[in-house]
């Protein structure tokens, strides 16, 4: 798909040359109440050339050669507006937006001819309008400021958003809600999760070349969707292209701890995951789908009883065997620099009288992450009153090399001012190479951590994550039917996430002694796990105005969404098995040795009586691969009333109804239904079919021209995912316990409370106080069990609330002088409080271990406090752009504890970063520095005023030169 963007770039450079002589006029008109006029005209003076707003948007768009010329704007009952000195330049759009006055008078004009000053319009103010006219409380960040924070995805860039923050790099919490409770969507259509632990999307695979703005709405509105808590976070593309423009950019980092090290552990994965693809090295072998459907017990782990007289089996082991090889060894090798690599190109034409857009956009890129001194370790409360048990205490020692391959192909056209229709695809490729070692002390399985006596497990995984997204769009209005609106948008995404050939091996050195004992550890195991989605959407809005001549703000919306996901499952792990080979410890403790091919399948006798050595048996369970389907069907009404001049109300009801299917491959699965924390399941399928009915109520108060106070109620949901209903359970490494998943989980149900008072003093500016309350009936939660062992599973607790306070302060630094003229000073504060309740089932068996065992925790990924702070200087006119960032988390729940044991927390930490640019004609020079405080990653328990680490780590220093040129 990447090569077929890249030849469709090169092929419109080529085909609009000539256009690039001319430039353009653009904007959108406005009258007196900030709304869009639509139909009105916009012309050069004296001349035919110019252009008719549309009547969706109330833009325009015209070409016209290098000059200067004086504008005119005019529409019936207002007197027309004159724009003189308005110069446009070759290759160049110059932005005029024009603001009708109601007595006629002059017009609001902030308006620089220079694509910089483009960026600006669209960019910050822009989205404070926006903000400001919104009927949601809403956030926002532009693309210019995303481009000058020089965030590279979109998970990075909404760390910079008021209340959220992102876990793992990709995952967006609001307001301390994550998961389940906020939703994602590009263009207003839900964007899957890939992972199948999360309900939430991947945004790391969203990379920020292609978007135009991210908001995130606070409050809940009918039209949004119904799983709707924190916030519901929507990624706008880019619009197309309203002249020719094509542009080239290249970025090179080190990182001291990372880069151009020769001590980065790898392993042989294949030539394609530079680029993070599998180029099938890592497939299951060939030797599998040979003899996986055979009458012969190949796969059977005593099978090497009867192939010591079965030749015929004694081969097919052999063959098996000797066809997965060894793949356990780990080395080290050189890495390089980081880099990046991204082309765009887009261009409008008229065929025929419709104008037609289109643009395409490519990247690709490589990053290495490492750290040699890490530390995990694991405790337990052993019930005795005194510290915590030790369980391991390990080094960590972790390289990643990450491949990245992105693009993007948009067609927008232009049937008549009131109609317009875009098709776009998206492509998002990433692939994870790891290589990681632990080795320490194991006192669960008695190795002390001493240079004789310590004990090791090493891991090597290749994650590989796609995502393909058809989009098809329009909008439509209607001139004959009072100007109604129809929107529309219906979509196909593919997403696929795959682990082929995860190899896992944990032993024991003791002195020459090297221990796999398999009563203690797992065996020398490959793991081949893949999950494919295909998820279907289609959403249609339509909004009818009324009283007009009262409000242009009065309108009744109404519409519906549907969407279904069907995903597919699999998991295979195949163990090896020493039947009469050398041991492990006769080898060395060399898996070169040990899984050689003089110790593998067949390795002595003779036909009838072979003596078979290392072989691989199928230890996978059949009920941890399974088939879902995930259903959602939505309607809803909305009514916007301007009550009086500073009243306006918008409410309406929307209603949803969910349907959850999960089968697991086998049936026969004993488990105790209705009763979660017992180890018993009876059946292998989820069923939820649930209907919920969500009204909502936001008053919007006109305090003054420039500041709103919002006022909000709604009722929304949250879903369980399917692998949280999932009836089985999978395999924890180093030890940990196992998941199951619980297929009696129920929907949960939120009531929000929400305010906002804003104040938006001049453009581009913004104080804002919001206050906001959340109480959840049924909360899905995690929580732990024993059947045996320890496990976890997934429950609903009885209620849980959540409340908090944030603060948001943009403002340029003009009023402290001249010199100050060109700094702006931003940030935002937020302090978040939650509480849920345990499942009562794990605080009566917290309480046997632990007496003070609580009956409460907050939710997982909430912090307490948030915060943003950003200084940003920038000078159009010398193309000088630089920005210092500042962001802080506190501590925030990670995991839950062992029965009995402290919960697990995520130490709260800052992050630094500098970025400074240089435009010098068409180019753009950068240096932008990351994670300069270099904080530690550490996840600890507090228990009795002690802290136990249970990881810990540091990523190091990032810093990237970087360049571009843009046309």
């Amino acid at each position: 798909m990447l090569n077929r963007i890249l030849t469709l770039a090169v092929l419109l450079l080529v085909a609009t040359t000539a256009f690039a002589q001319s430039g353009a006029v653009s904007g959108t008109v406005y009258d007196e109440d900030g709304f869009p006029m639509l139909g009105a005209n916009v012309v050069i003076q004296g001349t035919t050339t110019g252009a008719q707003t549309d009547f969706i948007e109330g833009k325009f768009q015209f070409k016209a050669d290098p000059g200067v010329y004086t504008i005119v704007a005019s529409y019936v009952g207002y007197a027309d507006q004159v724009v003189p000195d308005v110069e446009v330049i070759a290759n160049e759009t110059t932005v005029l937006d024009v603001n009708f006055s109601a007595d006629g008078g002059g017009i609001e004009l902030d308006m620089d001819i220079t694509v910089k000053a483009k960026a600006l319009e669209r960019g910050e103010v822009a989205v404070m309008k926006i903000r400001q006219n919104d009927i949601n409380a809403k956030d926002l960040i532009s693309q210019q400021e995303i481009s000058s924070l020089g965030a590279s995805t979109a998970a990075s860039a909404l760390t910079k958003v008021t209340g959220t923050t992102v876990v793992d790099g990709k995952y967006v919490y609001v307001r301390g809600l994550g998961d389940r409770y906020s939703a994602t969507t590009i263009n207003g259509l839900r964007l899957p999760s890939i992972d199948p632990y999360r309900n939430s999307a991947q945004l790391d695979l969203i990379p920020t070349s292609i978007l135009d703005n991210i908001s995130a709405s606070k409050t809940f509105t009918p039209d949004l969707p119904g799983d709707f808590t924190g916030g519901s976070v929507d990624i706008k593309i880019k619009a197309l292209p309203e002249r020719f423009t094509w542009g080239v950019s290249a970025s090179a980092g080190y990182n001291g701890q990372s880069n151009l090290q020769d001590n980065f552990v790898t392993y042989d994965a294949g030539d394609g995951i530079g680029l993070g693809y599998n180029d099938g090295t890592l497939d299951r072998p060939a030797a599998v789908a040979t003899y996986e459907n055979s009458e012969l017990a190949v796969f059977s782990s005593s099978a090497g009883r009867p192939a010591r007289s079965d030749d015929e089996l004694a081969a097919a082991l052999d063959d098996v065997a000797n066809d997965f090889g060894n793949g356990f060894t780990l080395n080290n090798k050189d890495s390089g620099l980081d880099y990046s690599l991204s082309a765009n190109i887009g261009n409008q034409f008229n065929l025929g009288s419709m104008p037609v857009g289109v643009f395409a956009t490519a990247s690709v890129s490589q990053d290495y992450s490492q750290y040699n001194d890490g530390r995990r370790g694991n405790y337990v409360n052993p019930g005795d009153g005194g510290p915590l048990q030790e369980i391991y205490d390990v080094r960590d020692d972790k390289s990643t090399q990450a491949g990245k391959v992105g693009g993007m192909l948009g067609l927008s056209f232009k049937p008549s001012p009131s109609n317009n229709i875009t098709l776009y695809g998206l492509y998002s490729h990433q692939g994870f190479t790891e290589g990681r070692i632990l080795q320490g002390s194991n006192e669960d399985k008695g190795a002390s951590g001493e240079a004789d006596n310590f004990y090791r497990s090493q891991a090597s995984t290749f994650l590989e994550r796609e995502l393909i997204n058809y989009v098809a769009q329009g909008e439509h209005v209607l001139t004959n039917l009072g100007g109604t609106k129809i929107e529309w948008t219906a979509n196909y995404v593919d997403s696929e996430q795959n682990e082929p050939d995860l190899r896992f091996a944990e032993y024991i050195q003791q002195g020459e002694n090297f221990i796999i004992d398999p009563s203690q550890f797992q065996r020398p195991s490959r793991f081949f796990r893949d999950l494919s989605d295909d998820s279907y959407q289609g959403k249609l809005d339509i909004t009818i105005p009324f009283l007009q001549k009262k409000s242009k703000a009065n309108n009744f919306r109404f519409g519906g969404l549907y969407q279904t996901k069907e995903r597919d499952f699999n998991e295979n792990i195949y163990a090896y098995n020493n039947r009469s080979g050398i041991s492990f410890s006769q080898a060395g403790g060399d898996f070169d040795v040990f899984l050689g091919p003089d110790n593998l399948g067949i390795i002595g006798g003779e036909p009838g009586s072979n003596v078979i050595g290392v072989h691989v048996f199928d230890n996978s369970n059949a009920a941890n691969s399974y088939t879902g389907t995930f259903d959602v069907a939505g309607g809803y009404g909305m009514l916007t009333y301007e009550i009086s001049e500073r009243l306006k109300a918008v409410g309406g009801l929307r209603v949803e109804q969910t349907t959850i299917l999960v089968e697991s491959d086998v049936v026969g699965i004993e488990r105790e239904r209705d009763e979660p924390n017992q180890a018993n399941i009876d059946d292998n399928t989820a069923n939820i079919e649930e209907t919920n009915l969500m009204p909502a109520l936001n008053l919007i108060f006109k305090a003054t021209e420039s500041s709103n106070v919002r006022l909000g109620f709604s009722q929304t949901i949250a879903r369980p995912n399917m692998r949280e209903v999932a009836p089985f359970g999978s395999f924890g490494f180093l030890g940990e316990p196992p998941v199951f998943g619980n297929p009696d989980l129920k929907l949960t149900d939120i009531n929000n409370f929400d305010l906002r008072y804003e104040v938006f003093p001049n453009p581009g500016e913004v104080i804002a106080f919001s206050a906001f309350y959340k109480q959840f009936t049924n909360p899905i939660v995690t929580t732990f069990r024993l059947a045996g062992e320890q496990q976890f599973t997934w429950t609903n607790s009885e209620s849980a609330d959540l409340y908090g306070v944030e603060l948001e302060f943009r403002k340029s630094l003009a009023v402290l002088g001249e010199s100050f003229q060109n700094f702006t000073f931003s940030s935002n504060f937020a302090y978040i409080q939650s509480n849920q309740e345990i499942d009562e089932r794990e605080v009566q068996l917290g309480q046997e271990v632990d007496p003070n065992f609580s009956g409460e925790r907050v939710f997982n990924g909430q912090s307490d406090f948030v915060a943003n702070a950003n200084l940003a200087f920038r000078t159009p006119e010398t193309g000088w752009d630089a920005i210092i960032a500042y962001n802080y988390f506190s501590d925030r729940l990670q995991s839950i504890g062992a029965v009995g044991s402290p919960d697990i927390f995520e130490k709260g930490r800052s992050q630094l970063d500098i970025s400074v640019s240089k435009q010098v004609n068409n180019f753009k020079f950068s240096l932008r520095g990351r994670n300069l405080l270099n904080p530690d990653f550490k996840t600890f328990s507090d228990f009795q005023g002690e802290e136990y680490i249970f990881s810990q780590y540091t990523r190091g220093v990032d810093l990237s030169l970087g360049v571009s040129y843009s046309l």
